[in-house]
């Protein structure tokens, strides 16, 4: 199957083990989870077959984004990236499902 994702125009003239590879890796690349996402480093590595090649589950978790509802941003708390919100905000969670 995986194959069959491969460029048509490619006309199967390619080498599998590669493709295999960069497929895996692309997968790899677009974990939701930034946090399980490889690093350059860990990229090149397996496409240079230095490193297996990572386990990829079957089926990816989905996102779960917090919800940020109610949250009101006054002056001198400013909402950026990084910032804390809300005490009940803190106490919800994202997760993966």
């Amino acid at each position: 199957k995986l194959f069959k994702a491969a460029d048509s125009k490619l006309s199967a003239e390619f080498d599998e083990q590669e493709i295999e590879h960069l497929m895996i890796v692309g997968l790899w690349c677009a974990h939701p989870d930034p946090n399980l996402r490889p690093s350059i480093r860990q990229v090149i590595h397996v496409l240079n077959f230095e490193a297996p090649l990572p386990v990829i589950p079957s089926k990816m978790p989905v996102p779960k984004y917090l919800s940020l509802s109610g949250y009101t941003p006054t002056s001198s708390q400013p909402f950026s990236y990084g910032t804390t919100v809300s005490e009940s905000s803190r106490n919800q969670s994202s997760s993966y499902s």
